[in-house]
């Protein structure tokens, strides 16, 4: 279950602000989503807590969109906790972005070889 809030803005972070990463911070975070994907441990939390504090630009910035976020909902209720049963859906929507900005970045770089 994923019931910390910062963590369940994480899917609006990535589409409003997927420049902040660099091409390896998504590749990074594609595997650790991957992995969690298909075996989410009782940890998901913690380990997703761990991948931003290894990069804190990014966990600072995802600090400011939460506060602002809060700020602009104000009176609407919390998200709700991902359980389990949804974890797999909300991890593909993290990935999503993800793997279009890599597949972007990887077609973009191919036609700037040619």
């Amino acid at each position: 279950m994923i019931s910390d809030p910062k963590l369940l803005v994480f899917p609006d972070f990535l589409k409003t602000k997927l420049e902040l990463f660099s091409r390896q911070d998504l590749q990074d975070l594609d595997q650790t989503l991957a992995l969690l994907e298909n075996n989410p441990p009782e940890n998901v939390e913690e380990i997703l807590r761990n991948w931003f504090k290894a990069r804190l630009k990014i966990r600072d910035e995802l600090n400011k969109f939460y506060d602002i976020c809060r700020k602009e909902l104000g009176k609407v209720p919390p998200t709700p906790p991902i359980q389990q049963d949804r974890l797999s859906n909300w991890f593909q929507e993290l990935r999503k972005p993800v793997k279009d900005k890599l597949k972007s970045e990887s077609h973009q770089k191919n036609t700037n070889d040619l």
